[in-house]
């Protein structure tokens, strides 16, 4: 009664090598994707995993490993997974408290000219360089959220950088080596520029003098 099943496992071989992309949802920095594939290595069966973190998708090479598997890998580490393409997504930002001086100039990365001639009048002006999958950018909006809503010298202009080979982030030139990316305009025009998460400089940089 056994041999049947038996020879068929035999004839049917070794399980099939499949490629599948999965959508990651929830997710608020790139290195998420990171985190994830290091879990995902533990699943025997997991031949080779990558990030985009620009998709928002991990795919993953796999012998004899479901879909069900992955999707649990990801739900214990927080996200949430849709096998497939085009899904993934961050997590929004938190919108700025109302009647805030806040604009977004660009969300995808096109070119918005000289900053000394977008800078506000009579105002700090906050130029807030940042992208969806930078964890630190997130850190230093949350930052400026609580400035703005005790201030109203302080302006913010948000500019989404995509990505470092993107037309906002050439016109930036040099100065946008990392993210986040800060610079600040005194109501007097006197530029100042925090490249990095860095609090502290950010704090001192908007100081009313």
């Amino acid at each position: 009664m056994l041999i049947a099943p038996f020879l068929a496992l035999l004839l049917a071989g070794p399980p099939a090598e499949r490629t599948q992309v999965y959508s990651i949802q929830g997710a608020d920095c790139a290195t998420c994707g990171d985190d994830l594939i290091a879990e995902l290595r533990k699943l025997k069966g997991v031949k080779k995993a990558s990030f985009d973190k620009q998709a928002v998708e991990l795919t993953l090479r796999l012998e004899g490993v479901g879909d069900d598997e992955v999707l649990r890998v990801v739900e214990r580490a927080g996200l949430k997974a849709v096998a497939g393409a085009g899904h993934g997504r961050y997590l929004p930002h938190p919108d700025y408290p109302a009647g805030s001086d806040v604009v977004t100039l660009t969300r995808d990365g096109h070119k918005v000219g000289a900053l000394d001639k977008l800078r506000v009048a009579d105002k700090y002006t906050v130029f807030d360089f940042y992208a969806d999958w930078c964890g630190p950018c997130r850190t230093v909006d949350t930052r400026l959220r609580e400035i703005v809503a005790e201030r109203a010298d302080v302006a913010v202009r948000r500019l989404n950088v995509v990505d470092f080979d993107s037309p906002l982030a050439r016109e930036q030139g040099s100065r946008l080596g990392q993210l986040p990316y800060v610079v600040v305009f005194t109501p007097a025009g006197k530029r100042g520029d925090v490249s990095g998460l860095d609090l502290k400089k950010l704090d001192a940089l908007l100081a009313p003098k």
